[in-house]
């Protein structure tokens, strides 16, 4: 019997639902043939490499496996880029694997001019992400005669909201720092004229951009160029948030190199996702994905990204980099 009042039953809030967005550089994730058009014959059975049919099972499993572990059980990508991937069959055979074949990620691919053939690509998941447009960006490069990755741009509605998501892998110095800053600055001028572009059409354009820049976050290519500060006020509309900004700044990274960790591999978002309704950016959920698995536990190495190969050396590992990802979430 009630009494005084009426009992009012509690109101159950529920949880948002949380998109986890990554990318990941597999570091030459070739298959085993050789493919004449591309600079591949290293990673063949009779190659430098000596790369046969287990040594590339060995590394589809344990990239699997590490992609399987990013984000956590309750919250895998929904959206995760990928560079240095040779061909549509590698990317086939790794969603294939035992530990991503319950994901049924689908693939987006395009074949790049990069002379190494390696390209840049997307999985998604197609229960949650529906793809509306995708093509395959060129950059235009000064030097005569030198080509590089393309960049992936895919649109597509995620959670209802439409989404545009670029796939980047800039070039890197390769024995000359000017000329790779300049090629840098290329692939910055491009995209950045890509965003200008879509922000002039729609100034709340909620745009994704995913890559190794091989360029660290304070660099002029990536504040200057593409505009991408660690400055989250939305109110600086036109620039890029870059999630990652911290990390660097507190000397983290998701690749290691001569006693120094770089933070090469980044997600940057439009201001879109800081505005606080819609599809917005989990604070404070930019992660490095460094599970112990996956680095050397000892020696100078000791919990650096654990690669397949030292030179010419093999170590069986995952990769040199280390995934990166942000969370998101649907806030009315």
């Amino acid at each position: 019997m009630l009494s005084g009042c009426a009992r009012i039953a509690p109101t159950l809030q529920r949880t948002p639902k949380l998109h986890t967005v990554a990318f990941y550089n597999t570091e030459n994730l070739y298959d085993t043939r050789n493919d004449p058009k591309a600079d591949d014959d290293g990673f063949t059975p009779d190659g430098l490499m000596q790369w046969d049919e287990d040594r590339y099972k060995t590394k589809i499993k344990n990239l699997a496996t590490v992609i399987e572990s990013i984000g956590g059980k309750d919250s895998p990508p929904v959206l995760l880029g990928l560079c240095e991937v040779e061909n549509r069959q590698v990317l086939e055979d790794l969603v294939a694997s035992s530990p991503l074949r319950k994901r049924r990620y689908d693939i987006i691919h395009y074949d790049s001019p990069d002379p190494e053939g390696l390209d840049v690509a997307l999985l998604y998941n197609p229960r949650v992400f529906k793809p509306t447009a995708q093509t395959s960006l060129p950059i235009k490069f000064q030097e005569k005669g030198f080509a590089s990755r393309d960049i992936l741009q895919v649109k597509g509605m995620l959670q209802g909201q439409p989404v545009t998501v670029y796939v980047n892998h800039w070039p890197e110095d390769r024995g000359s720092a000017s000329l790779g800053d300049s090629r840098r600055l290329a692939a910055a001028a491009a995209l950045r004229g890509h965003i200008d572009t879509q922000l002039k059409a729609d100034k709340n354009a909620h745009i994704l951009v995913l890559g190794d820049f091989a360029d660290e976050p304070k660099s002029t290519t990536m504040e200057r160029v593409l505009r991408a500060t660690g400055r989250p006020n939305p109110a600086y509309q036109n620039e890029l948030f870059n999630t990652f900004y911290l990390w660097y700044i507190q000397g983290r990274g998701s690749f290691h190199t001569r006693n120094d960790n770089q933070m090469l591999d980044q997600i940057l978002i439009s201001k879109s996702f800081l505005s606080g309704s819609g599809l917005e950016f989990v604070r404070g959920s930019a992660t490095i994905h460094d599970p112990e698995f996956s680095k050397f536990t000892f020696g100078k190495y000791k919990d650096t990204p654990r690669r397949s190969y030292s030179g010419s050396l093999y170590l069986g590992g995952y990769s040199d980099h280390f995934p990166v990802y942000i969370k998101l979430q649907q806030v009315k």
